[in-house]
């Protein structure tokens, strides 16, 4: 299943040359990943099943201007012992150009020892779902 999360651009997203600024994107993922993923903790701490980003990779496609209506659309493509794959689609609404396009992979974390965790099963079915 795919999740959507709609991005509002700020004017301070922007570089010099009137476009969001690459290193941005990656913050505007990183958002939608946080909504996402309290889909499934609810109220929990992350650090009771949070993990850390081991690969963030980005093509970008287009760029994004401060007047884009921006939705990053993600779903889970791998589910591994200890880890995970996200892929993500950065597109305008207006028209649904696509602007970039994202890959993470996350690693589950033990809080207590910083030492790669098991995807849960119950975190397993969920992700599932959301393939």
């Amino acid at each position: 299943m795919t999740y959507v999360h709609a991005i509002e651009v700020r004017f301070r997203d922007l570089d010099a040359l009137g476009h969001v600024n690459n290193a941005v994107l990656v913050t505007l993922i990183e958002q939608a990943r946080f909504y996402w993923w309290q889909g499934w903790l609810g109220d929990r701490a992350f650090e009771t099943e949070g993990f850390l980003i081991a690969r963030i990779e980005v093509d970008y496609r287009r760029p994004i201007r401060l007047s884009d209506e921006v939705r990053v659309e993600l779903r889970c493509i791998r589910i591994g012992t200890t880890s995970f794959d996200l892929v993500y689609r950065v597109f305008r609404a207006q028209d649904q150009t696509l602007l970039a396009e994202a890959k993470t992979v996350q690693v589950m974390l033990d809080f207590t020892t910083n030492r790669p965790a098991p995807v849960s099963e119950a975190a397993r079915r969920w992700l599932e779902g959301q393939a």
